[in-house]
Parts: C-alpha cells; structure tokens; sequence
C-alpha cells in the first residue's frame, strides 16, 4: 500500500540492545503511575492453559493515553520445556502506531520484554516496599525470573547476602554461582523454602505454583515481599497467612490481582483484615503511602500489566525510530 511502511522486525538480541534492564526499570515505573492514575486504556488478559505439558499462554496489551505507540504481546511459560533442554518462556510483541493503528515493530524477543518488565515491576515495588536497611534476600525460584529479578534490584538495592532456594538442588547452586558474579554479596542455598526465608528482611518469589509454599509464621517483623507467581486463575504462592500478617499490600492493580493475583485468595469481606491495599503505582508516585513502620509486614502482588507490555514497546520502537 502506497505511503505505508513494513513493520520492522527484531530479533531477540536486537530487543536486548534497545532496552536493558536499567531503562527498563524507569519504562516501568511509568507504566505503573499511569495505570494507578487512570491514565491507561487496557483490556483484560487472555489466558490459555494447555495442561498436558504445563503450558501457560499469556495475551496483554494496552493503550497509555498520550503515548506514540499501543502494543500487543503474547507470552509464554511451558514449563516442561526443560525437560528437553528448552527455554521455558517464549513470546512476542506487536506494537503499533496510535495515531494511524499501522504495525510498526514485530518484536520476537522469545519473552524478553515481559521478563525484563516483571523484574522491573519487581524490583520497583521492593525498593518502594522494604526497610531502607533491609540487608537479607531470599529468591524463591531460581529460574529465569529469579535471575532478572535479583539482577533489577541491584541496580536499586546492594544487599549484603542472598538466600536461594529452589525444588531442584542443582538448579539452585546454577543459579547460586551466577549470583556470586553480579554483586560482592554471600550467596547460599537454602535446603528449604523456609530456611531462606526465616531471618531475611526481603523475600522474593518467582514460581507458577498452585499450592502456596510461602507461610507468615516464617516472616520477621519488617519483612517484604514481592510475589510475581501468581498471574492466572488458580495459581498462588502465598499462604494465607501471609496476607493475614501483612500491613499492607500494593498490588500492580488491585482489581486483576483480585482476579487472578494472590489477592483471589484474600477474605472477601474488608472487615476480616487489618491489611490495606493499594496500587503499587501510587506508592510510586506518592499518592498513596507505603510503610509506615519499621516493624510492618509489606506484600507487593504483581500480575502483570498490559500498560507494562504498551510503555515498554513504545521504548523500542522509539528507540527504533530515532
């Protein structure tokens, strides 16, 4: 068609190039301020299950009013993919012109940009969250987004030790050793998820669990906790009880985290629980006031935002564009 210009396409390698995690984290924090301040046009997520190989689909997108560009993504976590040696996350993402709805970028980044968002997301909301002297990790999950969110929150937090802990030993002392090479932090692997987590001041949790592994009694006082898991209907990682000890939870947004985040799990009637709950993104943007208290519980339930997926593609394909 006359006048209309091919989408670009980018390789994987090209995304990471474009967008690394440092932008990606003030990419992020836009996105989260404009979603909590109304600013943000988005449908609900689409989700598939195919169970017969632990297969999650993912669909999101979103409009962030006055931006150059909208996007679509569709992500993936097939988790028996490493079975065979595969990566288990996979994806891609259309972003388009707002003003004329053209293609402008097919970004097939195998999941990069959702992965490099959620530790963004991650990493924002722990650093908004926890003590100021908060000095004791723990990552439940030492995968891919484990990683990337260990790796966002060092570029705003330098903790002095790092608990991991994951089902699979192995895996774990993997994950341990490339640690050890981001950061000058004493890095161990826990034999239990509790283990870890007893003593440390922020707790991170990264796994597509659907029976929770994460308890309150484990909690110090003043603990946080970042719980990215639960994206979907059905999948959770928090026990009650941790929702019960928390002062507060800041959710990415409240209203998907009661459907599909471990707010589903939350009493249905306000009155049952002293925890408040707010948008992450207007702790961000103080609006809304994160701890208050020293001794104060925090959970941030993160489900992944479509504005996520829209500010992070109009990155690229500014960047693209010049």
């Amino acid at each position: 068609m006359t006048g209309i210009q091919a989408p670009a396409v980018l390789t994987e390698d090209q995304v990471r190039e474009i967008l690394p995690m440092i932008e990606a984290i003030g990419v992020t924090k836009g996105a989260l301020v404009a979603q909590a301040g109304g600013l943000v046009t988005q449908p609900d997520p689409w989700h598939l299950e195919i169970p017969e190989v632990r297969g999650e689909v993912h669909i999101k997108g979103a409009y962030i009013h006055g931006a150059t560009h909208y996007a679509a993504k569709l992500a993936t976590g097939f988790y028996a993919n490493s079975q065979m040696g595969l990566p288990v996350s996979s994806g891609l993402s259309l972003i388009a012109d707002a003003k004329t709805g053209y293609p402008a970028v097919i970004a097939l980044d195998n999941g990069y940009l959702t992965d490099v968002r959620t530790a963004a997301a991650g990493a924002l909301a722990t650093d908004a969250l926890a003590r100021t002297d908060a000095d004791v990790v723990a990552v439940i999950g030492p995968g891919i987004q484990g990683h990337l969110q260990m790796e966002a929150l060092l570029h705003l937090r330098k903790p002095a030790e790092l608990r991991v802990y994951g089902t699979n030993r192995s895996r774990a002392e993997t994950f341990a050793e490339r640690m050890r090479g981001l950061h000058s932090w004493t890095v161990t692997v826990a034999a239990s998820a509790k283990e870890a987590i007893e003593g440390a001041d922020i707790v991170t949790t990264a796994t597509p669990a659907r029976e929770p592994h994460i308890f309150g009694e484990w909690l110090k006082p003043g603990a946080h906790v970042t719980a990215i898991g639960a994206d979907m209907a059905g999948k959770r990682e928090l026990a009650p009880s941790v929702l019960e000890a928390a002062s507060l939870v800041a959710a990415d947004d409240v209203a998907q985290c009661r459907r599909v985040g471990e707010l589903q799990y939350a009493p249905a009637a306000p009155a049952a629980t002293a925890t408040a709950t707010v948008e992450l993104g207007d702790v961000l943007a103080g609006r809304s006031q994160g701890r208050t208290a020293d001794d104060q519980i925090t959970v941030a339930d993160l489900t992944g935002l479509g504005a996520e997926d829209a500010a992070v593609g109009t990155y690229v394909a500014r960047a693209l564009a010049g």
